[in-house]
Protein backbone atom coordinates (compact mmCIF):
# COMPACT_ATOMS: atom_id res chain seq x y z
CA UNK A 1 0.00 0.00 0.00
CA UNK A 2 1.65 3.47 -0.97
CA UNK A 3 1.64 6.17 1.39
CA UNK A 4 0.83 9.47 1.14
CA UNK A 5 3.26 12.48 0.94
CA UNK A 6 2.53 15.69 2.65
CA UNK A 7 3.22 19.16 1.50
CA UNK A 8 5.89 20.41 3.99
CA UNK A 9 6.73 23.72 1.78
CA UNK A 10 4.44 25.71 4.55
CA UNK A 11 6.12 24.92 7.11
CA UNK A 12 9.67 24.97 6.25
CA UNK A 13 8.94 28.65 4.81
CA UNK A 14 7.65 29.36 8.55
CA UNK A 15 10.64 27.56 10.17
CA UNK A 16 13.03 29.94 7.60
CA UNK A 17 10.71 33.53 8.57
CA UNK A 18 11.48 32.82 12.36
CA UNK A 19 14.90 31.45 11.60
CA UNK A 20 15.73 34.56 9.81
CA UNK A 21 13.74 37.05 12.36
CA UNK A 22 15.94 35.39 15.02
CA UNK A 23 19.70 36.02 12.89
CA UNK A 24 18.05 39.63 12.61
CA UNK A 25 17.48 40.05 16.28
CA UNK A 26 20.78 38.24 17.33
CA UNK A 27 22.77 40.98 14.64
CA UNK A 28 21.16 43.72 16.27
CA UNK A 29 22.00 42.42 20.63
CA UNK A 30 25.86 41.83 18.87
CA UNK A 31 25.95 45.46 17.32
CA UNK A 32 24.73 47.04 21.01
CA UNK A 33 27.31 44.83 22.93
CA UNK A 34 29.81 46.17 20.55
CA UNK A 35 29.23 49.28 20.74
CA UNK A 36 29.60 49.66 24.66
CA UNK A 37 32.51 47.53 24.99
CA UNK A 38 33.77 50.63 22.28
CA UNK A 39 32.77 53.27 24.80
CA UNK A 40 33.80 51.55 27.73
CA UNK A 41 37.06 50.93 26.18
CA UNK A 42 37.48 54.65 24.74
CA UNK A 43 36.64 55.78 28.69
CA UNK A 44 39.32 53.73 29.92
CA UNK A 45 41.81 54.27 27.36
CA UNK A 46 40.77 58.21 27.83
CA UNK A 47 40.95 57.80 31.92
CA UNK A 48 44.48 56.02 31.48
CA UNK A 49 46.35 58.63 29.21
CA UNK A 50 45.07 61.39 31.57
CA UNK A 51 48.01 59.62 34.35
CA UNK A 52 50.12 58.51 32.20
CA UNK A 53 54.06 59.82 33.15
CA UNK A 54 52.19 63.54 33.18
CA UNK A 55 52.83 64.30 29.67
CA UNK A 56 49.86 65.62 29.03
CA UNK A 57 49.50 68.47 31.91
CA UNK A 58 45.82 68.46 32.95
CA UNK A 59 43.66 71.61 32.24
CA UNK A 60 41.60 73.02 34.67
CA UNK A 61 38.10 74.18 33.02
CA UNK A 62 36.94 77.79 34.33
CA UNK A 63 33.81 78.56 35.94
CA UNK A 64 32.09 79.96 32.68
CA UNK A 65 32.77 76.43 30.97
CA UNK A 66 30.81 74.59 33.67
CA UNK A 67 27.66 76.64 34.07
CA UNK A 68 27.81 75.92 30.20
CA UNK A 69 27.78 72.86 30.64
CA UNK A 70 23.99 73.40 32.25
CA UNK A 71 20.97 73.46 30.87
CA UNK A 72 18.99 76.00 31.96
CA UNK A 73 15.36 77.51 30.33
CA UNK A 74 15.05 81.46 31.85
CA UNK A 75 11.45 82.93 31.95
CA UNK A 76 10.19 85.97 33.47
CA UNK A 77 8.08 88.29 33.89
CA UNK A 78 7.86 92.34 34.30
CA UNK A 79 5.51 95.36 34.21
CA UNK A 80 6.52 98.67 33.44
CA UNK A 81 4.38 102.26 34.11
CA UNK A 82 5.28 104.35 31.35
CA UNK A 83 3.89 108.11 30.18
CA UNK A 84 3.16 106.84 26.23
CA UNK A 85 2.52 103.21 26.21
CA UNK A 86 2.57 103.00 21.91
CA UNK A 87 5.72 104.51 21.91
CA UNK A 88 7.47 102.56 25.03
CA UNK A 89 6.20 99.54 23.38
CA UNK A 90 7.54 100.03 20.26
CA UNK A 91 11.36 101.10 22.15
CA UNK A 92 10.46 97.24 23.61
CA UNK A 93 10.22 95.98 20.27
CA UNK A 94 13.63 97.12 19.25
CA UNK A 95 15.04 96.50 22.32
CA UNK A 96 14.47 93.25 21.84
CA UNK A 97 15.68 93.06 18.23
CA UNK A 98 18.50 94.71 19.10
CA UNK A 99 19.51 91.97 21.61
CA UNK A 100 19.28 89.09 18.65
CA UNK A 101 15.50 88.07 20.02
CA UNK A 102 12.36 88.40 18.59
CA UNK A 103 8.73 89.09 19.54
CA UNK A 104 6.53 86.06 19.72
CA UNK A 105 3.26 88.30 20.75
CA UNK A 106 2.09 92.13 21.18
CA UNK A 107 -1.28 93.15 22.72
CA UNK A 108 -2.68 96.88 23.34
CA UNK A 109 -6.33 97.62 24.73
CA UNK A 110 -7.51 100.81 26.86
CA UNK A 111 -7.70 104.67 26.17
CA UNK A 112 -4.51 107.02 25.41
CA UNK A 113 -5.23 107.84 29.54
CA UNK A 114 -5.80 104.42 30.83
CA UNK A 115 -3.91 102.39 28.14
CA UNK A 116 -2.02 99.16 28.85
CA UNK A 117 0.01 96.96 26.39
CA UNK A 118 1.69 92.80 26.50
CA UNK A 119 4.49 91.98 24.58
CA UNK A 120 6.16 88.17 25.00
CA UNK A 121 9.60 89.05 24.13
CA UNK A 122 12.25 86.10 23.40
CA UNK A 123 15.45 86.97 24.03
CA UNK A 124 18.81 85.25 23.95
CA UNK A 125 19.69 84.17 27.74
CA UNK A 126 23.08 85.55 27.61
CA UNK A 127 22.23 88.71 26.88
CA UNK A 128 18.79 88.76 28.72
CA UNK A 129 20.29 90.96 31.81
CA UNK A 130 21.16 93.52 29.18
CA UNK A 131 17.74 93.80 27.86
CA UNK A 132 16.35 93.92 31.34
CA UNK A 133 18.78 97.01 32.05
CA UNK A 134 17.45 98.76 28.20
CA UNK A 135 13.69 97.89 29.55
CA UNK A 136 14.76 99.61 32.87
CA UNK A 137 15.44 103.00 30.63
CA UNK A 138 11.16 103.25 29.69
CA UNK A 139 9.79 104.04 32.63
CA UNK A 140 9.40 102.95 35.97
CA UNK A 141 9.69 99.11 37.09
CA UNK A 142 7.09 98.29 39.21
CA UNK A 143 7.16 94.44 39.16
CA UNK A 144 10.13 91.99 37.76
CA UNK A 145 10.44 88.02 38.16
CA UNK A 146 12.64 86.29 36.62
CA UNK A 147 13.07 81.83 36.94
CA UNK A 148 15.27 79.14 36.05
CA UNK A 149 14.30 75.81 35.36
CA UNK A 150 17.38 72.93 35.02
CA UNK A 151 16.83 70.37 32.07
CA UNK A 152 19.98 68.81 32.08
CA UNK A 153 18.97 65.84 32.79
CA UNK A 154 16.47 65.30 30.18
CA UNK A 155 18.72 67.34 27.39
CA UNK A 156 20.93 64.50 28.27
CA UNK A 157 18.72 61.76 28.34
CA UNK A 158 17.49 63.10 24.41
CA UNK A 159 20.38 63.32 23.32
CA UNK A 160 21.84 59.46 24.50
CA UNK A 161 18.37 58.10 22.77
CA UNK A 162 19.33 60.67 19.64
CA UNK A 163 22.67 59.19 19.29
CA UNK A 164 22.14 55.45 20.16
CA UNK A 165 18.95 55.37 17.43
CA UNK A 166 21.51 56.64 15.26
CA UNK A 167 23.80 54.38 15.62
CA UNK A 168 21.23 51.52 15.23
CA UNK A 169 20.01 53.03 12.05
CA UNK A 170 23.10 52.91 10.86
CA UNK A 171 24.23 49.28 11.98
CA UNK A 172 20.76 47.97 10.10
CA UNK A 173 21.33 50.09 6.71
CA UNK A 174 24.91 47.77 6.79
CA UNK A 175 22.81 44.75 7.54
CA UNK A 176 20.10 45.82 4.51
CA UNK A 177 23.38 46.17 1.87
CA UNK A 178 24.60 42.83 2.89
CA UNK A 179 20.95 41.22 3.03
CA UNK A 180 20.27 38.02 0.29
CA UNK A 181 16.74 37.19 0.43
CA UNK A 182 13.70 39.51 0.45
CA UNK A 183 12.60 38.09 3.72
CA UNK A 184 15.76 39.37 5.66
CA UNK A 185 15.27 42.97 3.07
CA UNK A 186 12.05 43.53 4.11
CA UNK A 187 12.79 42.36 8.19
CA UNK A 188 15.24 44.86 8.27
CA UNK A 189 13.83 47.80 6.47
CA UNK A 190 10.87 47.29 8.89
CA UNK A 191 13.32 47.52 11.89
CA UNK A 192 14.12 50.59 10.02
CA UNK A 193 10.96 52.08 9.70
CA UNK A 194 10.56 51.77 13.76
CA UNK A 195 13.95 53.46 14.61
CA UNK A 196 13.62 55.93 12.38
CA UNK A 197 10.00 57.46 14.07
CA UNK A 198 11.28 57.48 16.82
CA UNK A 199 14.43 59.45 16.17
CA UNK A 200 12.42 61.75 14.87
CA UNK A 201 10.35 62.34 17.63
CA UNK A 202 13.35 62.67 19.93
CA UNK A 203 14.67 65.23 17.57
CA UNK A 204 11.92 67.18 18.04
CA UNK A 205 12.01 67.20 21.30
CA UNK A 206 15.42 67.98 21.28
CA UNK A 207 15.09 71.39 18.69
CA UNK A 208 12.49 72.42 20.97
CA UNK A 209 14.24 72.29 24.67
CA UNK A 210 17.65 74.08 21.96
CA UNK A 211 15.21 76.98 21.13
CA UNK A 212 13.86 77.47 24.73
CA UNK A 213 17.61 77.01 26.16
CA UNK A 214 18.73 79.61 24.21
CA UNK A 215 15.97 82.27 23.89
CA UNK A 216 14.38 83.28 27.37
CA UNK A 217 10.64 83.98 27.34
CA UNK A 218 9.80 87.70 28.99
CA UNK A 219 6.60 88.79 29.05
CA UNK A 220 6.55 92.41 29.62
CA UNK A 221 3.62 94.47 30.68
CA UNK A 222 3.44 98.12 30.02
CA UNK A 223 0.59 100.61 31.76
CA UNK A 224 0.18 104.86 31.57
CA UNK A 225 -1.02 104.13 35.39
CA UNK A 226 0.00 101.58 37.95
CA UNK A 227 -2.86 98.81 38.36
CA UNK A 228 -4.91 100.04 41.49
CA UNK A 229 -4.69 97.55 44.74
CA UNK A 230 -7.80 95.92 44.93
CA UNK A 231 -7.58 94.58 48.55
CA UNK A 232 -9.39 96.40 51.32
CA UNK A 233 -7.43 97.89 54.09
CA UNK A 234 -10.41 99.36 55.94
CA UNK A 235 -14.26 98.46 57.58
CA UNK A 236 -15.66 100.95 54.88
CA UNK A 237 -13.28 99.93 51.82
CA UNK A 238 -14.10 96.08 52.30
CA UNK A 239 -17.76 97.47 52.63
CA UNK A 240 -17.18 98.90 48.74
CA UNK A 241 -15.79 95.78 47.91
CA UNK A 242 -18.56 93.90 49.11
CA UNK A 243 -21.16 96.31 47.46
CA UNK A 244 -19.45 96.22 44.16
CA UNK A 245 -19.27 92.56 43.89
CA UNK A 246 -22.82 92.23 45.04
CA UNK A 247 -23.93 94.62 42.40
CA UNK A 248 -21.79 92.53 39.93
CA UNK A 249 -23.04 89.39 40.64
CA UNK A 250 -26.63 91.20 40.35
CA UNK A 251 -26.15 92.24 37.26
CA UNK A 252 -24.74 88.62 36.09
CA UNK A 253 -27.76 87.38 37.44
CA UNK A 254 -29.88 89.85 35.71
CA UNK A 255 -27.78 89.09 32.47
CA UNK A 256 -28.78 85.21 32.67
CA UNK A 257 -31.99 85.73 33.44
CA UNK A 258 -32.91 88.15 30.30
CA UNK A 259 -31.00 85.29 27.96
CA UNK A 260 -32.89 82.08 29.83
CA UNK A 261 -36.42 84.22 29.80
CA UNK A 262 -36.96 83.29 26.08
CA UNK A 263 -36.54 79.71 26.92
CA UNK A 264 -38.46 79.39 29.72
CA UNK A 265 -41.56 80.94 28.06
CA UNK A 266 -40.70 78.65 25.56
CA UNK A 267 -40.71 75.52 27.63
CA UNK A 268 -43.77 76.95 29.65
CA UNK A 269 -45.82 77.14 26.13
CA UNK A 270 -45.07 73.57 24.72
CA UNK A 271 -46.08 72.09 28.92
CA UNK A 272 -49.30 73.82 28.77
CA UNK A 273 -50.18 72.06 25.40
CA UNK A 274 -49.32 68.98 26.28
CA UNK A 275 -51.24 69.43 29.79
CA UNK A 276 -54.42 70.80 27.67
CA UNK A 277 -53.92 68.06 25.28
CA UNK A 278 -53.98 65.48 27.68
CA UNK A 279 -57.16 66.69 29.56
CA UNK A 280 -58.79 66.40 26.55
CA UNK A 281 -57.53 62.93 25.99
CA UNK A 282 -58.91 61.95 29.45
CA UNK A 283 -62.43 63.58 28.96
CA UNK A 284 -62.81 61.74 25.72
CA UNK A 285 -62.31 58.32 27.49
CA UNK A 286 -64.35 58.38 30.49
CA UNK A 287 -68.04 56.93 29.67
CA UNK A 288 -71.53 59.14 30.35
CA UNK A 289 -73.78 57.80 32.83
CA UNK A 290 -76.82 57.13 30.92
CA UNK A 291 -80.01 59.13 30.76
CA UNK A 292 -84.15 58.49 30.84
CA UNK A 293 -86.50 59.57 28.25
CA UNK A 294 -85.25 58.29 25.73
CA UNK A 295 -87.06 55.35 23.35
CA UNK A 296 -85.55 52.61 24.06
CA UNK A 297 -84.54 53.54 27.89
CA UNK A 298 -86.51 51.24 30.04
CA UNK A 299 -88.62 52.70 32.97
CA UNK A 300 -87.21 53.78 36.10
CA UNK A 301 -88.19 51.81 39.19
CA UNK A 302 -87.57 53.38 42.33
CA UNK A 303 -86.24 50.56 44.66
CA UNK A 304 -88.49 48.99 47.45
CA UNK A 305 -88.43 50.24 50.98
CA UNK A 306 -87.08 47.79 53.67
CA UNK A 307 -90.24 46.85 55.41
CA UNK A 308 -87.71 44.23 57.63
CA UNK A 309 -87.77 45.51 61.39
CA UNK A 310 -89.53 48.75 60.04
CA UNK A 311 -91.72 49.77 63.06
CA UNK A 312 -95.13 51.10 63.50
CA UNK A 313 -95.52 54.94 65.01
CA UNK A 314 -97.06 53.30 67.63
CA UNK A 315 -94.64 50.64 68.28
CA UNK A 316 -91.80 53.04 69.63
CA UNK A 317 -94.80 54.36 71.94
CA UNK A 318 -93.91 52.20 75.69
CA UNK A 319 -96.20 49.73 76.79
CA UNK A 320 -98.69 51.02 79.21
Amino acid sequence: MGHSEVDESPVRGRFAGSRRRRWVRSMLAASALLIAGTLALAGCSAGGSGDAGGAVPEIQPDDDAVDGDRAVIITGDMAIVVTDVAEAAGDAVRIASASGGRVDGREESGDPSSATAMLILRIPAAVLEDAIDDLRGLGEVSHLRTAKTDVTTEVQDIDAHVAALRSTIARLQGFQAGATTVADLLAIESEIADRQAELEGYLTQQSDYAERIDLSTLTLTLSSQPLPSTAPDSFWSGLGVGWNALMTFLGGLVIVIGVMLPWLLGLGLIAALIALLIRLLRRRRTPKPPQGGGPGTPPFVPPAPDLVGAASPSSSEPPR
